[in-house]
């Protein structure tokens, strides 16, 4: 066992990913630690009605951010991966892209709070949280740069400087018991200052954001490209939301807040398939160009990983479900760990879509991202209608579960040219061995 780790520290590529996976998971396990403090400090100082409020608006803002980036995140690290002598013309091509959307986002914010929002309390924090928008485009710009070259650190050191600084800043308004508004200020800031930050990180890299330069052939590219893209965020927004809209509908607020409860636990720890994933996937790219074997043997390993990570989290959440409903919400959400057992298998087949996704991006399958979401979509409003009349809120986390097993283990049997990856999702379920390769 120590001669097997003694070998694979001294594997130079294999601890260049290893190191960038850890700075991508200690950045998101140190700001959901900081958040869960700072949300309960600024939940009991705001109360429900104020910071549902503040919530509402930075979750009506997220819609159009999603929007303004138009899917191209991965296609950025995609083309930087493939053609290391174009950098400047994918990032500016992009820019030019995500900065119109961006402009065009926040007037579209801008206009429908306008007529949306009678009470002008709303309006102004819904507007002034819209100004996030565009500093998010560097953001998205930024970071995609640096996971091409596999150096997430950097934009981890920027990202967790600047959420150390905008949480003490929340503490602080908090503290002097400084109105609503100026904490929708403080997320202006943050994101001003995440975008900053990134900029001078990528500057003081060598970089030279003066540089950047239009291609007509990739706008014309990166347009084709971004309508199935945004397609894809719409029918993302819908598959969702259709479970508590239906559940709302059907059964009632009461069964929607104990499902809801649950799906937050069950989501908990779906970033550490998705962080590996991320990490690895600018490797995928460059041995999809160099040789085909390696691919597909790292496919291989990569489902693997992230399956025989995912089964001991979904059975401790199963096992363990009531335990942790009790000491997290405690004992009025009856149904809520019944439903946290069903979902907790969910963990499993999302972490072989976070992979299955990939392949899409490396093989430049853009157009089936979108059937594959449209197809998840359909299926689960058709088993979420079946399964909550049938069986209960426990129906909807049946509908959620079977619906990931359908678009992970159906959807690609129907296309040819997916096919041939299929297998990899078979021997996937032995168990990991002989990393180093």
């Amino acid at each position: 066992m120590m001669k097997k780790i003694k070998s694979l520290r001294s594997n130079n590529e294999f601890m260049k990913y290893f190191n960038n996976t850890s700075y991508l998971l200690f950045d998101k396990i140190f700001k959901m630690v900081i958040s869960f403090f700072v949300v309960i400090y600024l939940t009991r100082y705001l109360g429900p009605e104020r910071f549902g409020l503040l919530s509402y608006a930075q979750s009506f803002v997220s819609i159009f951010i999603a929007f303004a980036s138009l899917g191209l995140s991965q296609i950025i690290v995609r083309d930087i991966v493939n053609d290391q002598n174009n950098v400047d013309k994918v990032l500016g091509t992009a820019f030019f892209m995500m900065f119109a959307s961006s402009i065009i986002s926040m007037g579209v914010i801008f206009i429908l709070s306008f007529f949306i929002y009678k009470e002008s309390q709303t309006r102004l924090l819904v507007n002034i949280v819209a100004i996030t928008v565009i500093f998010q485009v560097f953001y998205i710009l930024i970071e995609s740069f640096f996971q091409a070259r596999v150096l997430s650190k950097y934009i981890v050191l920027a990202s967790n400087t600047g959420f150390v600084i905008s949480s003490s800043i929340k503490i602080l308004l908090v503290y002097f018991s400084m109105p609503l508004m100026y904490f929708a200020y403080a997320l202006v800031f943050d994101s001003l200052f995440l975008a900053l930050s990134c900029l001078f990180i990528y500057n003081y890299k060598g970089g030279n954001i003066l540089g950047w330069k239009i291609e007509k052939v990739l706008l014309k590219k990166y347009i084709k490209i971004s309508i199935p893209m945004l397609m894809v965020s719409i029918t993302a927004f819908i598959y969702t939301r259709t479970d508590q809209i239906m559940i709302k509908h059907m059964l009632g607020d009461d069964a929607n807040g104990n499902y809801a409860a649950a799906i937050r636990v069950s989501e908990l720890f779906y970033f550490i398939p998705s962080i590996i994933v991320a990490s690895i996937y600018p490797k995928l790219v460059e041995l999809k160009l160099q040789n085909q074997d390696s691919y597909l043997k790292l496919l291989e390993k990569l489902y693997r990983l992230v399956l025989w990570i995912s089964i001991p989290i979904a059975l401790i959440m199963t096992f363990c479900s009531s335990f942790i409903i009790t000491i997290l919400y405690g004992e009025k959400f009856a149904s809520a760990p019944h439903i946290l057992s069903v979902l907790s298998w969910c963990i499993i087949f999302a972490s072989i879509d976070a992979v299955f996704v990939k392949i899409l991006y490396v093989e430049k399958f853009e157009s089936r991202y979108l059937y594959k979401s449209t197809f998840g979509v359909l299926i689960n409003i058709v088993l979420n209608y079946i399964l909550i009349n049938t069986h209960g809120v426990v129906g909807a986390a049946m509908a959620t579960l079977i619906t990931l097993i359908c678009v992970s283990y159906v959807f690609d049997l129907l296309d040819p040219k997916l096919r041939e990856y299929y297998y990899l999702k078979l021997v996937c379920w032995t168990p990991l061995n002989n990393i180093k390769e």
